[in-house]
């Protein structure tokens, strides 16, 4: 197997180590649906309850943060492999700016014309950023990027799309370095609960490059979010011969 297989595999079993990382609590978020898969083939059906996958659920959100650090600094270090420049940009929001509504109203405003922008100056330019505020502070919003232009294009194209003046941006030497910058934001992110339903904490270009996800792409079918109807359902199966594989905990308990 040639070096970029092996790690690729290497990639992918992080990945799938850190999605599975029983250390870091169940989801706690309740009515959470049921799944069933079948395999006609082998006459076998498994049972599954996906986590909510949301930043307000605690456990879930802590996954979730591994994950981006660990996307972090695998789409760094393959960026750098490329001989392409990375660089930790900040923007931020006009001083008058304080809360995170208002931040996060002017951000929504304010990106889609600054992106376009950047775009046009720089094509081809791959990021990865995080929003953060803290009480009392400037909306601020933390990127990872190849783009290369002077810190002053930011500062003047910030402030006529309706962020502020204020703008810094510092090379990176590592890959691994990207995936402390994640921590250090997100981590303060998460503090903070009042962002608005469906903002997003993390944000990437289309190219971002990913870790290969280990996980096969099946078929799942909701059955609802009784633990009769799972109960009724393995009873079945096991009725017509099928084999039952699950990774439920309350079913062992129950059966």
């Amino acid at each position: 197997m040639s070096p970029t297989g092996q790690s690729a595999r290497r990639q992918a079993g992080g990945l799938n180590a850190l999605k599975n990382n029983p250390t870091l609590g169940e989801c706690e978020t309740p009515n959470r649906p049921y799944m069933r898969h079948e395999n006609e083939e082998t006459k076998t059906v498994y049972f599954i309850r996906p986590r909510c996958k949301q930043w307000s659920c605690v456990p879930c959100a802590a996954r979730r943060a591994r994950l981006w650090v660990y996307i972090a600094n695998y789409g760094g270090s393959d960026l750098l492999s490329q001989n392409r420049n990375c660089t930790f940009l900040t923007l931020t929001s006009h001083r008058n700016v304080r809360t995170l509504a208002g931040g996060v109203l002017v951000w929504r405003r304010a990106w889609p014309k600054l992106s376009a922008r950047w775009r046009r100056a720089q094509g081809g330019l791959e990021y990865l950023y995080i929003p953060e505020h803290v009480v009392g502070f400037n909306f601020h919003v933390h990127f990872i990027t190849t783009a290369t232009l002077p810190v002053r294009w930011y500062k003047d194209n910030g402030a006529e799309t309706g962020l502020g003046y204020q703008a810094n941006a510092k090379k990176i030497a590592a890959g691994k370095q990207c995936g402390g910058y994640v921590a250090k934001y997100l981590g303060k992110a998460l503090a903070n609960m009042d962002y608005p339903k469906y903002f997003r904490r993390v944000n990437t270009s289309r190219g971002w490059p990913r870790p290969p996800d280990p996980e096969s792409e099946l078929v799942w079918e909701s059955i609802g979010s009784k633990l009769a109807k799972v109960i009724y359902s393995v009873e079945l199966y096991t009725e017509r011969g099928w084999e039952v594989s699950h990774s439920l905990e309350e079913l062992d308990w129950r059966t």
